[in-house]
């Protein structure tokens, strides 16, 4: 197994689990764990982040292992979606595999689902269409920002002090007024949630600087949480987690009001 592998290029290497460690900065029990295929204790997309990060320190080709890692995991899927059945159902099966199913009943079912296919098509092809024709009469929005008033000539203009005003003209549009500025020292998988709206996924190679515009808040996750440096409106966040513990952290006008690890406990 390329896992196997991966250990005994290590030990050839002379290269213990600390070293690689201290130099990837990945927790000692994740090394440990993936030389052995155990690769439960994290998600998918880390696994393979530190994985490679593994190959590159022990001079493997990154590619290869990241090739036998998927058919490794795709083998353990198939593998693990496979039913138990018992013997005595299967034996069963077999000798009344002709009166399961009648064919008959095989002729009248495959038309009527046929026939819920096509009206379950039909009535969901209507509501895109509703749903489009709703979307087009409200394109433009009450309250945009974008509307604009021409002062008249006072001269020529009345006011009828009696009549209330319009409260659905001009309603202003919350501001971006939150500024995050990111740094990192070293390479960090990121993910960032603007507004539970903007999503964007990535990897920032040492010494990377972003800045990104919210109104309300930002949903981080972070690789790497120690490589990272977040500065909201100017003011630095200070440290964001432990070294080599994939972190989730919740930013508001507040500062940082969740922090959560995302390792499977």
């Amino acid at each position: 197994m390329f896992y196997e592998e991966l250990k005994k290029k290590r030990e050839s290497l002379g290269i213990s689990i600390e070293q690689i460690s201290n130099k990837t900065k990945i927790n000692k029990n994740f090394l440990r764990a993936f030389e052995s295929g155990d690769f439960s204790d994290l998600p998918h997309t880390y696994t393979r982040l530190f994985l490679k990060a593994y190959a590159i320190e022990v001079e493997m080709d990154p590619k290869e292992i990241m090739k036998s890692f998927d058919e490794y995991m795709e083998k353990e899927s198939t593998t693990q979606q496979i039913p138990f059945l018992p013997k005595e159902y299967i034996n069963y099966t077999k000798k009344n595999s002709n009166n399961i199913i009648p064919k008959k009943k095989i002729n009248i079912a495959t038309p009527t689902v046929a026939i819920l296919v096509v009206v379950f098509l039909i009535m969901i092809l209507k509501q895109v269409l509703i749903d489009e024709e709703n979307k087009n009469i409200s394109s433009v929005p009450v309250g945009s920002s974008e509307i604009t008033f021409q002062e008249s000539d006072s001269s020529s203009t009345t006011i009828d002090a009696n009549k209330k005003p319009n409260t659905q003209i001009g309603v202003p549009v919350p501001s971006k007024n939150l500024s995050l500025v990111m740094k990192t020292q070293d390479a960090c998988w990121f993910k960032l949630i603007i507004d539970s709206k903007d999503t964007s996924e990535t990897t920032f190679p040492p010494n990377a600087k972003r800045e990104w515009k919210a109104s309300k808040q930002y949903d981080i996750r972070l690789g790497r949480p120690s490589v990272v440096s977040l500065a909201l409106n100017g003011k630095d966040l200070g440290p964001l987690g432990a070294n080599g513990i994939p972190t989730r952290i919740v930013i508001t006008e507040d500062g940082i009001i969740r922090r959560q690890s995302l390792l499977r406990r």
